[in-house]
C-alpha cells in the first residue's frame, strides 16, 4: 500500500506581501517624521510660554502685596533661571530678564479723570542669559524677542 505524502503548503509570506508591508510601514515612519519638528516646536513655544505665566504670576504677586505708595516708579530689572525662580543680576544662570516699567498715571475708558487707585505696570520678559539685554523697542525690520504685559496694580491697603 502506497502512501500518499500530501505536501503543506509553506509557511511565509511572498515577495510582494513583504514589499507592500514595508512600504507602508515606511511611509508611517517617514510621516511620523515629518511632524517630529512641528512638535519639538511646539513643545518648546510651550515650556516657554509656561516659564513665562510663572514669572508673570511671581512678579505681579510681589507688585500686589507690596505697599501701593512704594511701588517702583522706574524702569526695574529683574532675573530668572530657567525654573522661575528670581537670582541675582551677576548669577551664572540667568534665563529670563525681566523689566518693569510702571506708568503711574492711568485713566480708565470709562472715566476722564485720572484713577489715583490704580497703576499699570508694563512688564516686559525676555528669554536671554544676558543680564545687560536691552529691550529696545520694534520696529519693522527688528522683531522684539520679548512678550509684553500689562498689568492694572489696584490700591488695596
Amino acid at each position: 500500500m502506497k502512501y500518499l505524502i500530501k505536501s503543506r503548503p509553506q509557511a511565509g509570506f511572498s515577495l510582494v506581501e513583504v514589499a507592500l508591508a514595508v512600504a507602508i510601514a515606511a511611509l508611517a515612519i517617514i510621516t511620523l517624521l515629518g511632524l517630529l519638528p512641528q512638535g519639538l516646536e511646539m513643545a518648546r513655544k510651550t515650556a516657554l510660554m509656561v516659564s513665562d505665566s510663572n514669572i508673570l504670576e511671581q512678579v505681579t504677586h510681589d507688585m500686589e502685596n507690596a505697599v501701593f505708595d512704594q511701588l517702583p516708579t522706574q524702569n526695574v530689572k529683574r532675573y530668572f533661571n530657567d525654573q522661575g525662580r528670581e537670582v541675582l543680576q551677576d548669577a551664572k544662570d540667568i534665563s529670563f530678564v525681566v523689566q518693569i516699567e510702571p506708568q503711574l498715571v492711568v485713566a480708565l475708558p470709562q472715566a476722564e479723570k485720572v484713577q489715583p487707585y490704580l497703576k499699570r505696570m508694563v512688564i516686559k520678559i525676555a528669554a536671554s542669559s544676558s543680564a545687560s539685554y536691552v529691550f529696545a523697542p520694534s520696529n519693522s525690520a527688528n522683531v522684539p524677542t520679548y512678550v509684553t504685559f500689562n498689568q492694572l496694580i489696584a490700591k488695596t491697603r
